[in-house]
């Protein structure tokens, strides 16, 4: 009997290719949304971050007016008076009461403990006596230990700053003797999660080499821009200005790193601090010190805006979302039921890295309640100057919000999920989101699938 071969009709085969590419068009067209996003020219006021201003421990009570201005103080602690003795408990009580006042008021502190602000230094006898002096101290500043952004290592010399000092005369061995002395009894009392500043880089070298507060050791040139190596501050011989700048730029990136301008003069000038700023990982910049220089920023231009704004705008970190990559995991069910996948890129462009106490939570919510999930981005506290980093994330959305009208997503940059004070949270240096309680809210969807700005709905859906 003859097999007799059947045929599908063209027509057929024309409709079966036809679902085939509608179902793959569906699945691809369902699957993303991009969106690429700004960086804004606004000044935003993070913490520990930016311009300072120096205040005496004994003038405590001004700190909540110097916090309308900036969000980090040069905290100084005058213990000239105690040369002999133990610090009594009315100055650490004094400072206490510093440290408790930046705490109400939102700023971080720079600490200095030194016995002369005046030029005219008298020290203890032994530099034992110095070390009891640091131990009490450090008990109080361990109890405030999330305040404090850095310890400036101090103690030593004119205004804490190695020099002018009895401890510093000899020989190079007997001087190094007296640093490294000073910079274990931080490492011995301190928190280990405070980290300690020091004057000049070689002093840095000079403690990696023993071993000395490891990772911890950051930099503060209150000699900043001023002369071909910044008043001594670059001296190691045979190394550079830009040696220095370079070494820098590869050694200090983690740490917290500051200084003043003492000078007007051709380093100055706002396109050479930015270029050194950026390899120095600058954080922290004094607001009063250098009329001269400050003003010759503002009468500059830099960026589209003033130099010293801009320049004010890259202290430390500056975050913003520049891309989003939105997907649906699933259609299933109902519309919030089913999670979603995104990828972001977050993009620094301040001069130093976020600190790694700031953790990224995801925040998924509605009508103002949110919940939050932490998002490991290790690579977010190596990056600055323009550097991003990118991070797929599943968004898993609670069942208490799988039947609201609208979904709303954002980011939070806080050292707890459950802080709420915006102050104390990193708002990211995007125009179009809605900052609030700590939470940088980017999106809200509806069960369309609408994406929604700031500024109004998106004709947009996330699967376009």
């Amino acid at each position: 009997m003859r097999r007799v071969k059947r045929s599908i009709p063209c027509t057929g085969i024309l409709f079966f290719v036809i679902l085939l590419v509608l179902a793959a068009a569906y699945i691809v067209l369902m699957s993303k949304g991009n969106w690429k996003f700004q960086e804004t020219d606004r000044r935003l006021e993070n913490p520990n971050r930016g311009f300072y201003i120096q205040v005496n421990s004994r003038n405590y009570e001004r700190i909540p007016d110097i916090a309308k201005e900036v969000r980090i103080i040069l905290l100084t602690f005058n213990i000239g008076e105690y040369l002999s003795e133990d610090l009594p408990e009315e100055k650490l009580e004094e400072l206490e009461n510093a440290l408790r006042t930046a705490k109400d008021s939102h700023v971080a502190v720079v600490f200095r403990a030194a016995y002369d602000f005046d030029g005219n230094v008298e020290e203890p006898d032994s530099i034992e006596r110095m070390g009891r002096h640091m131990e009490q101290i450090s008990e109080i500043l361990n109890t405030y230990a999330d305040q404090i952004l850095v310890v400036q290592a101090g103690m030593l010399g004119d205004y804490g700053e190695w020099h002018s000092s009895r401890y510093l005369d000899g020989t190079e061995e007997e001087q190094a003797e007296s640093r490294l002395y000073i910079l274990r009894q931080w490492e011995a009392y301190l928190s280990p999660q405070i980290k300690v500043d020091v004057r000049r880089p070689r002093f840095i070298r000079e403690a990696m080499e023993e071993g000395v507060l490891t990772n911890r050791l950051g930099f503060h040139n209150d000699g900043l821009l001023s002369t071909d190596n910044d008043m001594g501050t670059y001296d190691e011989a045979g190394m550079s200005r830009e040696y220095e700048l370079e070494w820098m730029q590869l050694n200090l990136a983690g740490q917290v790193n500051g200084g003043e301008m003492p000078m007007a003069g051709e380093f100055s000038l706002p396109e050479n601090a930015d270029r050194e700023f950026a390899k120095m990982h600058i954080g922290y910049l004094n607001l009063k010190y250098n009329e001269e220089v400050l003003a010759r920023w503002e009468a500059e231009t830099m960026g589209g805006m003033d130099a010293k704004s801009y320049l004010e705008n890259h202290l430390g970190y500056r975050l913003f979302l520049s891309d989003l990559v939105m997907r649906q995991i699933h259609l299933e069910g109902e519309l919030f039921q089913n999670g979603m996948k995104m990828n972001i890129r977050l993009c620094n462009t301040g001069y130093a890295p976020l600190p790694s106490d700031y953790k990224v939570f995801l925040a998924v919510g509605a009508d103002g309640e949110w919940v939050f999930q932490e998002i490991q981005m290790p690579e977010l506290y190596q990056i600055s100057n323009g550097e991003s980093v990118e991070k797929e994330i599943e968004v898993q959305i609670p069942e208490k919000f799988a039947y609201e009208n609208t979904l709303d997503i954002g980011l939070k940059i806080a050292r707890d999920a459950e802080e709420e004070n915006g102050q104390d949270c990193v708002e990211l240096a995007n125009q179009e989101f809605v900052y609030q309680n700590g939470v940088n809210k980017f999106a809200s969807l509806d069960r369309e699938w609408k994406w929604f700005f700031k500024t109004g709905v998106s004709d947009s859906k996330i699967y376009e």
